[in-house]
């Protein structure tokens, strides 16, 4: 019985964060006619939550409070007008109060279709507090001619 108890609240949580990571990706999707959800995407984190862009040299680390500023200074300032960005791939671990996620985006910056879309990955780690999940840390990087997505990521 504890067993089959262990393994649903596993479920129950692989659900509860692929909610949470669905949530992550829709606040950072924006156009010229809908802002992104920045006060929602802080809602998201644990404290300040850590980001961390490794797509340069130097990694360009980040909480959600400046992810979200530097995000709404790049829409004023005509730098851009939009981001679709859906997760088509995740392996999931979850061990007791903590989880990883192994997620794997597809990306636009520009509304055509016409263009094939760019991938990514986010490896985001996860603490249960307070009855709910939330991000704790993330790090994503963009896949590159020298870097290809594995497909084992691409499978889950």
């Amino acid at each position: 019985m504890e067993v089959f108890q262990e393994a649903v609240s596993k479920i129950v949580a692989i659900q509860e964060i692929d909610h949470l990571t669905e949530k992550f990706y829709e606040c950072v999707c924006f156009s010229t006619e809908h802002y992104p959800k920045v006060d929602q995407l802080k809602d998201l984190f644990y404290d300040a939550g850590r980001m961390v862009n490794n797509n340069f040299d130097v990694p360009l680390e980040l909480t959600a409070q400046s992810y979200a500023q530097a995000l709404i200074k790049q829409i004023e300032d005509s730098n851009v007008e939009f981001n679709s960005q859906i997760e088509i791939s995740d392996i999931t671990e979850v061990f007791g109060r903590m989880a990883q996620r192994i997620s794997v985006f597809e990306y636009s910056s520009t509304p055509s279709n016409l263009q094939p879309w760019k991938r990514g990955v986010n490896y985001i780690q996860y603490v249960y507090i307070n009855g709910r999940w939330l991000i704790s840390s993330m790090i994503w990087s963009d896949e590159k001619d020298n870097c290809p997505i594995p497909e084992s990521y691409l499978a889950g």
